[in-house]
């Protein structure tokens, strides 16, 4: 089967952001002005997981988290507590929008936009512990209720495991489209196999699913795509971190570097991390570094470094009854870190007490040049007042609602993947393996463009053959000697600067 990414460029469309942060107990930014952002306010008493989306202008839209109660409902089992929920515009609990499926944790939703409706959105949830296990989407419609939204499907199953808690997502390359990206976690089994899924005008398609990187057994894996969206980044609790190329167009994973290993003795706990703008500086937030765990650690990392472990810089160190909690590069391309207070008080292992508030609780910490290295970055701990509301470890787990489609691309999304290809209507791209000879020979007509790629992947998303150069005419051919290979799928990718071709065959 051959698969042509069609030439089919979508302009106009509907342009989401990233502009009105909804967390922690009440709190909010609102960057609407990026010059000058604001704390604002939310009805979320939620102590991880939150997310939000505004329209083009930076006004919200809605909002969501999970839970939404001041207390877990001791004493006794089973405790009772409200899952996730939604808010419209208006801070009111969205029509429907209560009981989905996810709670308690930290990267355990995601919106996006529908391509093919602007009033519509597409709401995932993992369920990381019961009775919430497995994999949803709920879709909300602002077009009812005069423009506050209805949730109009809720708790739709994906999948019926255990699912990690690090939910990202990424704009496809035609700039319309979404790739959504999640893992399964078992406590006994590691695992290296994403599940990417896809949402076009057309619905939703997948699992494409993908082995490749470190085998881990970590609920807290995380997952956050650069803002350019050609890179994923992943942390693990037990000291791993790796980075893989990431195609906007195929949805995929190639390139796996094991920047920091695993290890059961020298463990970090990677807890959260974020990129830098230009994708060349990594923070990591580590509660309980040292042995007697009683610090958390902000590092910064150098990507490029010749070794990233030794560009370790130490920017800050918070000792307890204050823990760190979640990085999130913000809209204004700063990084922002919450963090929050672990002493006891009236309340059951979670929010706080109305009268529990210090300097820790009532603000949070800011990168304010991440690009920049060391102390360049101008840290500033605590120096964003919440105005009166108080910091949780959560912060939105917001995508880049505002990459752009890659430039010159023309590709179409519509059931591409490992999984699934589409036929091209012209064979554009033809793939004819000749077992004997060990040899795949590929041909292509009626390219487009003056200068090619070629790329041949394996399915654990590795480059095997990889040429470049110019095109004389509008025909490409190679022949691809494959004795040294294993059998098995392989996929084969031809880009020119306006299209990119698709093909997969069996060796």
């Amino acid at each position: 089967m051959y698969c042509l990414l069609s030439l089919s460029f979508f302009t106009g469309q509907a342009q989401f952001t990233d502009r009105y942060w909804a967390f922690g107990d009440s709190a909010a930014i609102d960057f609407k002005n990026l010059n000058s952002p604001v704390a604002s306010s939310s009805i979320l008493r939620v102590r991880g997981t939150c997310v939000s989306i505004c329209d083009s202008i930076g006004d919200l839209l809605f909002y969501g988290g999970s839970p939404n109660i001041d207390i877990w409902q001791a004493p006794g089992p089973p405790f009772i507590y409200d899952m996730g929920y939604l808010v419209n515009k208006n801070h009111q609990k969205m029509n429907n929008g209560d009981s989905l499926k996810s709670l308690l944790w930290y990267q355990e939703m995601i919106i996006i936009p529908d391509p093919g409706n602007i009033n519509r959105f597409y709401v995932f949830t993992a369920g990381v512990t019961t009775p919430t296990v497995g994999f949803f989407y709920n879709v909300v419609d602002l077009s009812l209720n005069g423009g506050l939204g209805k949730v109009i499907q809720k708790n739709v199953q994906l999948k019926s495991f255990k699912v990690d808690d690090g939910l990202a997502a990424v704009k496809h390359g035609n700039g319309r489209d979404w790739w959504i990206v999640m893992k399964q976690w078992e406590n006994t089994v590691a695992h290296n196999t994403f599940y990417f899924y896809l949402v076009t005008p057309s619905g939703l398609s997948g699992p494409f699913i993908q082995s490749i990187g470190t085998p881990v057994i970590a609920g807290f894996q995380r997952f956050k795509f650069s803002k350019d969206g050609t890179k994923l980044y992943t942390t693990t609790p037990d000291n791993l971190i790796e980075q893989y190329d990431f195609d906007r167009c195929t949805g995929l994973l190639s390139n796996a570097q094991q920047l920091s290993p695993v290890s059961s003795t020298t463990s970090k706990f990677y807890w959260s991390f974020a990129v830098s703008p230009d994708g060349s500086k990594m923070y990591t937030s580590c509660p309980y570094q040292t042995s007697n765990q009683d610090t958390s650690y902000l590092v910064q990392y150098d990507l490029n470094a010749s070794n990233f472990l030794s560009s370790a810089d130490t920017l800050f160190a918070l000792p307890d009854p204050y823990i760190m909690g979640l990085l999130q590069l913000g809209p204004d391309d700063k990084i922002y870190l919450s963090s929050f207070s672990d002493t006891p008080d009236c309340e059951f292992d979670y929010l706080y007490c109305d009268t529990t508030r210090n300097y820790v609780t009532d603000n949070i910490s800011v990168i304010n040049s991440p690009d920049s290295l060391g102390t360049a970055c101008n840290f500033l701990p605590f120096s964003f007042n919440l105005g009166g509301h108080r910091a949780y470890p959560g912060l939105p787990n917001n995508p880049n609602y505002e990459l752009d489609a890659l430039l010159g691309s023309a590709c179409d999304t519509l059931n591409v993947g490992l999984n699934e290809l589409v036929q091209s209507n012209k064979n554009e791209l033809v793939v004819y393996y000749d077992t004997p000879w060990q040899t795949a020979f590929i041909n292509a007509k009626g390219l487009k463009g003056k200068n090619y790629k070629l790329q041949l992947f394996n399915l654990n998303g590795q480059v095997i053959l990889e040429e470049s150069g110019k095109l004389d005419s509008e025909y490409y051919t190679k022949n691809a000697i494959l004795s040294s290979f294993a059998d098995g799928m392989y996929i084969v990718r031809l880009s020119t600067e306006k299209e990119v071709l698709v093909a997969k065959f069996v060796k």
